[in-house]
């Protein structure tokens, strides 16, 4: 009996102990799946932050090559420009300065000669003949705004080769003078040029302003050329020599030239030379002087040779 009891009471305590375990275990396995539940969301937590990180070190490493990328664009730019060839900077270019002419410039615009004929033409063209007035006329001269009320009158006019391109002003001046002549008044043209050369409107009188003497005289004022060096000393001379019909010398005389060939000296004695010609042969005669652009000493020369005779001197330039 006391056997059977102590199995009984044996059993019972081990069914105790076995729950006891069985519910520890129970408690434990309650436990563990909690753990496995906290387990599982950390694992994904943990998963999902891990993916995170590698997708941004992926996209970083893109990122890290595009930003790479612009220096090596650069650099290739830097390399083209040293590859290509040095530009040359343009020359410079200095205006070109044209020395000041010791002379002023002269009045109107010069203009070419016309190519010289063999021989001078017989008449003008029809169209470039001037027309002559028939009525009557005042006494009054004009050549250069030099104005004159006389009856004779003598034109030496300057035709040497330093005259080339001035001789259009000239020609025009000359020829208006003459057409306004009138036929009670004398007159004669005197060019000079190449050493003693001289060229005359005809004879060596005065001639009376008629309309056929004024288109000879014309004709000729057109087919003179400039030529050779100044003399005017033996133009001067015939121009005071001049008589018309009735004997008398001419009144006035227009001397028209761009300077003279002459030093100081000589200058002087050409003054001299004139003087005493007009006493000889023309003391009543006035000299009106014009110059072309003259030089200092044969402004003064010219100056003179006017206040000598009670003419005065103008200046073209």
């Amino acid at each position: 009996m006391r056997a059977v009891k102590a199995r009984k009471k044996n059993n019972g305590t081990c069914r105790y102990e076995f729950g006891k375990r069985a519910l520890q275990m129970m408690k434990m396995d309650l436990r563990h799946g909690k753990v496995c539940y906290w387990a599982l969301i950390f694992s994904v937590a943990a998963h999902s932050v891990t993916l995170a990180v590698f997708t941004g070190v992926k996209l970083s490493g893109r990122g890290g090559e595009e930003v790479s990328s612009q220096p090596a664009l650069r650099l290739q730019m830097i390399e083209r420009v040293v590859a290509e060839p040095v530009a040359k900077p343009k020359p410079r270019v200095e205006p070109i300065v044209r020395p000041e002419s010791k002379q002023p410039a002269i009045v109107a615009e010069p203009r070419p000669e016309p190519v010289v004929a063999d021989s001078p033409p017989e008449s003008i063209s029809e169209a470039s003949k001037p027309v002559v007035e028939t009525t009557p006329q005042s006494d009054e001269v004009e050549f250069f705004g030099q104005k004159s009320r006389v009856q004779r009158v003598c034109y030496v006019v300057d035709c040497s080769g330093s005259m080339y391109g001035r001789m259009y002003l000239v020609r025009e001046q000359l020829k208006e003078s003459i057409l306004k002549l009138n036929s009670r008044q004398g007159f004669f043209v005197v060019f000079f040029m190449e050493g003693q050369t001289i060229v005359t409107s005809g004879g060596e009188t005065l001639t009376p302003a008629t309309a056929g003497a004024k288109s000879a005289a014309l004709e000729l004022i057109e087919s003179v050329r400039p030529c050779g060096s100044t003399d005017a000393g033996h133009a001067l001379q015939m121009a005071m020599r001049l008589k018309d019909a009735s004997g008398k010398g001419p009144e006035v005389i227009y001397f028209l030239t761009d300077g003279f060939d002459l030093d100081p000296a000589s200058s002087r004695a050409f003054v001299e030379k004139v003087n005493r010609l007009r006493s000889q042969h023309a003391p009543a005669a006035i000299l009106h002087t014009i110059g072309f652009a003259p030089q200092p000493q044969d402004r003064q020369m010219l100056k003179h040779l006017a206040q000598n005779t009670g003419g005065a001197f103008i200046e073209i330039n």
